[in-house]
């Protein structure tokens, strides 16, 4: 009789299997023979135990027949696509999530729903996603790095078509079910999405963390071509994209996808200037694998980088070209050839998105010439101070943008013009630009200039409010009358020459360029070694008439300046001369008072001395007072007035004896050496001669 383990085998394979195991129950074995003079065989075991092993093995057919039923059943109803079970599903998960009767789930191989129509709904009853003709396809093993807080991933989203409100607040929190279990209340990452075909779609996008507000329209072509179209604002720019594909691109995959990269061509039309794209890459949203030829127009440097979160000068009109490569958060913009209103600049930077405090901007700087009138928007002189009768720009920087980032640049530039013509420009110039947590230093800075070099440091500390500002420089063996071309009539064609050596060591504070000159502390020494002032100079600052003229007649020539320099101290944006002295052997000519930069007034006194005879000079102090805007020149009334008097009272005694008041003898002063302490009637500039010798 048949076995009870062996029914499931009936119901699977049919009668046969019954009276197979029927025969075997019945037959007897066979009677062992042999023959005489041979070994008696080993007898066959007992039917009872041939018995037993044929009903372990109808036991084992019964089991592997139970077990199989259900993997059969599971199989064909994961063929038919599991009917009525995803529309329960959905609802049972409370996530907003609506299919219809008709929709397929396939749970065993390729996992993938493919429904009719789909429907996303938020918790207040927003709709969120409206698809029709939907396949979703994933990975289990996405779905378990999912629940284990991964952002999601779905290896292809496919619909012929799709309306879609995506939005996330400034928390990054989303009505979306982005989070496996749990509030969702938490900020949601952005899903990866590997595959993406919309034969025609549209989505609204209010995304705060990234600061993106618009509409867009996609759709996919009969051959795989992709495009899209997008309006709204990124970071406060308003914007215009369109972007075709050759196939089916992401929009955002991770680095493991492996996705092949496509063919893309994107432009972004912003209001300040627009950006294309030619290249390739493997999704759209995070710029994977980008790699192609890149063309920038802007009103100004700043504008363009400030949708991306770059921290760039404000600058003139720009044309830019480069070649652009990105991949896991490091980009990289080589052989950048830039037009920026008169200036020409090259390079090749780097800009690190991976670090967790601030992006890093690095790279090499180079070119030339760079125009210093084309930085004037980032220094504020671009437009006119805010005050009347100012020059020092008063417009507040864009400090704050600082600290946005990290940078760290290598300058390198051929020539910087000054943007004045009488100036002559800084060539080469050299300099490393450090940007770190709101700090921003210019290190190394060296440049060539008029057979000279410039050598300083500068240091700007947002995070300190007011910001903090400190600046060093040093001149050595600059020709200023290489650097100073002035065209003035009637003089010399060099009026002062000479090698210029200068220190300064300041600081201020401030938000503007105003405040910071406004503020500053610290000294200013100017030497000029073997130097030479114009003579006609030299008689008009002691108000020498006959010799002024006589000179003006005879033409102009330069006087050897015996010593030559200025000692002063900056407090509070005013600089006050401790000693300030030319020294030639015509006449001594010292300066005294101040010039502020806190208020931009002027208040100087020139004391002009002559060593020679003089039949007529006034032989009175100079006051050059006023505004930086608008000086003026007076000469000082008690001096002249004394002489005024004494001409009036020799005129008395006899008319032309009022000339000798205008007489002058001229004062027996030995040169003054700057090698050499003064004599003591110029102790202030002694003590300058010191320090510029210790210097």
């Amino acid at each position: 009789m048949a076995s009870i383990w062996a029914l499931p085998a009936v119901a699977v394979f049919g009668p046969g299997a019954d009276r197979l195991s029927d025969q075997a129950d019945n037959a007897s074995p066979p009677a062992p023979s042999y023959r005489r003079g041979r070994g008696r065989p080993t007898p066959a075991p007992p039917a009872r135990a041939q018995h037993g092993d044929m009903k372990h093995a109808k036991s084992a057919v019964a089991i592997g027949a139970l077990l199989l039923l259900p993997a059969l059943a599971a199989v064909s109803l994961d063929l038919a696509g599991w009917p009525g079970l995803a529309p329960r599903l959905a609802q049972r998960a409370d996530l907003g999530l609506q299919l219809d009767a008709g929709a397929r789930l396939h749970l065993l191989w390729r996992p993938r729903l493919e429904a009719p129509r789909l429907r996303l709904v938020a918790a207040d009853g927003q709709t969120l996603a409206d698809a029709g003709g939907v396949t979703l396809a994933w990975q289990w093993r996405d779905i378990e790095a999912w629940r284990h807080g991964a952002p999601l991933r779905l290896r292809l989203v496919q619909a012929a078509a799709l309306t879609l409100d995506w939005r996330r607040d400034a928390a990054g929190r989303s009505p979306w079910p982005l989070q496996a279990g749990g509030p969702q209340d938490r900020p949601a990452p952005l899903p990866r999405i590997d595959h993406l075909v919309i034969r025609a779609g549209t989505a609204h996008l209010d995304d705060m963390p990234l600061q993106l507000l618009g509409d867009t329209r996609f759709e996919t072509a009969d051959d795989g071509r992709w495009s899209a179209t997008l309006q709204g604002r990124l970071r406060g720019q308003q914007l215009a994209l369109k972007a075709e594909a050759s196939a089916g691109l992401a929009l955002l995959s991770p680095p493991q996808a492996g996705l092949p990269p496509v063919r893309l061509v994107a432009e972004l039309s912003q209001s300040d200037g627009r950006i294309s794209f030619a290249g390739t890459a493997t999704s759209l949203l995070d710029a994977r694998a980008l790699d192609g030829a890149l063309h920038v127009q802007g009103r100004s440097l700043a504008a363009v980088g400030r949708p991306f979160g770059l921290t760039l000068p404000h600058t003139p009109p720009l044309a830019l070209d480069g070649w652009l490569r990105h991949a896991a958060g490091h980009w990289r913009l080589d052989e950048v050839r830039a037009r920026i209103g008169g200036s020409r600049l090259a390079g090749d930077f780097a800009f690190d998105t991976t670090r967790p405090a601030r992006p890093l901007l690095s790279g090499l700087l180079h070119g030339g010439p760079l125009r210093l009138a084309d930085l004037g928007p980032a220094i504020g002189t671009d437009t006119p101070p805010s005050r009347p009768g100012r020059v020092l720009p008063d417009r507040p920087l864009d400090l704050p943008a600082l600290g946005a980032m990290d940078a760290r640049v290598t300058i390198a530039l051929s020539r910087v013009d000054l943007g004045n013509a009488s100036l002559a420009p800084l060539a080469p110039v050299n300099a490393s630009l450090l940007l770190e947590a709101g700090v921003l230093s210019l290190d190394n800075f060296s440049a060539g200039v008029a057979g000279g070099e410039v050598a300083g440091t500068a240091r700007l500390d947002t995070r300190a409010s007011p910001p903090q500002w400190q600046a060093r420089a040093d001149v050595h063996g600059l020709a200023v009358e290489q650097w100073l071309r002035p065209q003035l009539k009637g003089l010399s064609r060099q009026p002062l020459t000479g090698r210029l050596r200068a220190a300064l060591d300041v600081q201020g504070h401030g938000r503007s360029t105003a405040e910071l000159l406004g503020s500053l502390d610290g000294p200013l020494r100017l030497r000029l070694e073997h130097g030479s002032l114009s003579h006609l100079l030299t008689e008009a600052a002691g108000l020498d008439l006959v010799e002024g003229l006589g000179m003006w007649l005879r033409g102009d020539s330069n006087l050897p300046l015996d010593c030559a320099l200025l000692d002063g101290r900056f407090r509070s944006g005013v600089l006050r001369p401790r000693s300030a002295v030319l020294d030639s052997s015509d006449s001594r000519i010292e300066l005294g008072g101040r010039v502020s930069l806190a208020d931009e007034s002027l208040d100087l006194r020139i004391v002009t001395r002559p060593k020679d005879f003089s039949p007529l000079t006034l032989r009175t102090p100079l006051h050059v007072q006023g505004r930086l805007a608008a000086p003026s020149v007076t000469l000082e009334g008690r001096a002249l007035g004394g002489r005024a008097a004494a001409a009036a009272a020799l005129g008395v005694l006899a008319p032309p004896a009022a000339l000798l008041a205008f007489v002058d003898p001229g004062e027996a002063l030995p040169p003054l050496r700057c090698e050499e302490p003064p004599r003591p009637r110029n102790t202030g500039a002694a003590a300058a001669v010191q320090r510029l010798r210790r210097g």
